[in-house]
């Protein structure tokens, strides 16, 4: 070998040993929080994510703006413990928050609507069984829009990707005590 070919060499075996370094000494627990607060509107109360996907610690809560907890997803059993709210959106008044979250299993998704001024938590409801919904948009401060997407839950076959539909309800939301009415269903349509 040559001396420009030794030299070369160790210089590719040095950059290599560098980046090996400093990408093992990076803290890639950041990768995996979400530190975004969801605020509403007129910034009085906010979802936030809490802890690291990576630890098992990660949950949410809704809060005031003087930092009281409205709501903690690790009370409330309904809402799997480890899971992220997503999907979060406030009504214009600020006075709901529809958001979806993991309830069984990594791939199904239920669509939650809470109530800042009862505290009260209500899950949307749906016929499948094998599904994820999440809240599109708000049509005003009491009809929400979802969709579901389905099936889940199983490895993609042809036939899995074939039988794929979606569809989208309005839910009309009312109070004492909170309750959802579907005003309206679009046919299913099969998934893209």
């Amino acid at each position: 070998m040559g001396h420009s070919m030794i030299v070369e060499f160790l210089m590719k075996k040095y950059i290599t040993l560098l980046l090996f370094c400093f990408f093992t000494s990076l803290d890639t627990s950041d990768a995996v929080e979400d530190k975004v607060l969801y605020s509403s509107l007129d910034g009085s109360n906010a979802v936030r994510n809490i802890g690291d996907t990576a630890k098992g610690d990660h949950h949410f809560q809704i809060v005031s703006r003087s930092g009281e907890a409205l709501l903690s997803s690790v009370k409330h059993p309904e809402l799997e413990s480890g899971s992220f709210a997503e999907n979060i959106s406030w009504s214009a008044d600020g006075r709901y928050v529809a958001f979806s979250v993991r309830t069984s299993g990594p791939y199904m998704y239920d669509t939650f609507l809470f109530s800042v001024r009862s505290k009260q938590l209500i899950l949307v409801p749906t016929d499948d069984n094998d599904y994820q919904t999440r809240p599109i948009r708000w049509h005003n401060n009491h009809t929400l829009i979802i969709q579901t997407n389905g099936p889940f839950g199983e490895k993609a076959t042809e036939e899995s990707v074939a039988a794929a539909y979606r569809y989208r309800r309005t839910i009309r939301i009312s109070e004492s005590p909170l309750q959802l009415e579907t005003l309206y269903t679009t046919p299913r349509s099969k998934a893209q």
